[in-house]
């Protein structure tokens, strides 16, 4: 019956827990495990236990909540060493500078950077006339535009009485279709329209002039002269901003930092801003979270349990012990520990201490800490039966060795477990 009860706790009340790398044990760590239990059995007296439904499930569940401690507790610590997590970027300037990692594994400085003028594309903004209007005779007008040495040339036939607004419209569908590097659009304000063509990149061209593109007309009556479209309006620029103290320019206000960091420039710098690069603390903080989790699931069980209240006292005692010992370093981080036993968090104090690398520092130094609570846990793993109410009935035979951990042992009803 015993053995039912538990199997059905495994079926359908235990948490479903994926295996880690942690849950993974060598021939040599089971070997440390069987030999504990013999050393440890020896030792043990006989107890008169009473093993309820509801002892049954304490039992199982706070062995695996243990289980889960150890396991958080070790992702926690492999996380708290920077050189396990991938790298971020941030910076002290979002309004000016956007910033991304571009390859998180590879190694990466701080950057200095002055941006002094961000790239900027050519506009040419027409001339606003009325959407109705209809000025241009019927018949064959072109359009030539010349971009990088190249011209290209736009044919429209427009029809009598056909508007203004009609004209720009078709115009711009061909200007767009060709896909020469400039884009047309129609701005319309009430009664009036213009047309405006904006070079596809920023940057300056490769013309005398630094243009990107050039807006010629045939004859004097031509579409570029009607709609104005040769009026440039906004000069191409380049970037003009230092990396760490050297001046340098691009056409783009993309930049990448050796394939590594990508910052694109919004606007100009009022001071120097730092690009900083830290170890990604996302990860760190849900790891933070499970282990959070996995330390209040115990107090959980050990609060809700009615049958073994004095079992349930002593693992409260010795969770809190340990916690209680390290309060001021944990509150400078954001963990607290309430009345009852439960770690709290400081979301905002959280995030902060982990982003400037306070609470890597600290828990990296805090050995004691990381030992003390996987000491805490171990205990709970290979005897969840310490912490259950019961009576002894002997004292046992230390001198005689039994060759099966679990024949005398209060073990006795706890043989199906995931790591066995």
């Amino acid at each position: 019956m015993a053995a039912m009860n538990i199997y059905n706790f495994y079926h359908m009340a235990a948490p479903k827990v994926a295996n880690t790398k942690f849950d993974t044990h060598k021939k040599e760590e089971l070997q440390a495990i069987y030999q504990h239990m013999v050393r440890y059995n020896q030792k043990q007296p006989f107890y008169k236990l009473s093993i309820s439904s509801e002892t049954q499930n304490y039992i199982i569940g706070i062995k695996e909540a243990s289980l889960e401690l150890k396991t958080s507790a070790a992702f926690l610590e492999e996380d708290t060493d920077s050189s396990n997590r991938p790298m971020t970027v941030y910076t002290d300037q979002p309004s000016s500078l956007s910033v991304q990692m571009l390859d998180s594994a590879s190694p990466a400085a701080d950057i200095a950077i002055e941006v002094d003028q961000i790239a900027a594309p050519q506009k040419n903004t027409g001339t606003m006339v009325s959407s109705s209007g209809t000025g241009i005779e019927p018949g064959k007008h072109f359009l030539t535009i010349e971009r990088n040495g190249t011209e290209y040339q736009f044919e429209l036939n427009t029809k009598a009485g056909e508007t203004n607004l009609s004209i720009q419209r078709r115009l711009a569908d061909s200007i767009n279709h060709s896909n020469i590097g400039v884009q047309a659009t129609i701005l319309e304000s009430g009664t009036s329209s213009a047309l405006n063509l904006t070079s596809a990149v920023s940057g300056t061209g490769s013309s005398e002039n630094g243009l990107q593109f050039l807006v010629k007309g045939i004859s004097a009556a031509s579409l570029s002269d009607y709609f104005g479209l040769n009026h440039v309006t906004t000069m191409p620029a380049n970037a003009i901003f230092s990396l760490n103290g050297i001046r340098q320019q691009a056409a783009s206000n993309q930049i990448s930092i050796n394939n590594t960091i990508g910052i694109e420039l919004l606007r100009p710098t009022k001071q120097t801003a730092t690009v900083h690069v830290t170890p990604d603390s996302s990860s760190l903080l849900n790891d933070v979270d499970d282990f959070v989790d996995s330390y209040n699931l115990l107090i959980d069980l050990a609060h809700q349990t009615q049958s073994n209240p004095n079992g349930s006292k002593k693992l409260l005692r010795e969770l809190s012990t340990v916690t209680r010992r390290f309060r001021n370093e944990l509150e400078s981080t954001g963990l607290t520990l309430d009345d009852r036993g439960y770690l709290k968090k400081d979301e905002a104090l959280l995030t902060q201490s982990t982003e400037n690398g306070q609470f890597q520092e600290l828990f990296h130094h805090l050995s004691a800490f990381k030992h003390a609570i996987d000491s805490a846990a171990s205990r709970v793993t290979s005897n969840p039966m310490e912490y259950v109410d019961k009576t002894i009935i002997s004292y046992p035979n230390t001198k005689r060795n039994f060759p099966n951990p679990y024949m005398p042992s209060i073990y006795s009803g706890m043989l199906y477990n995931r790591y066995l």
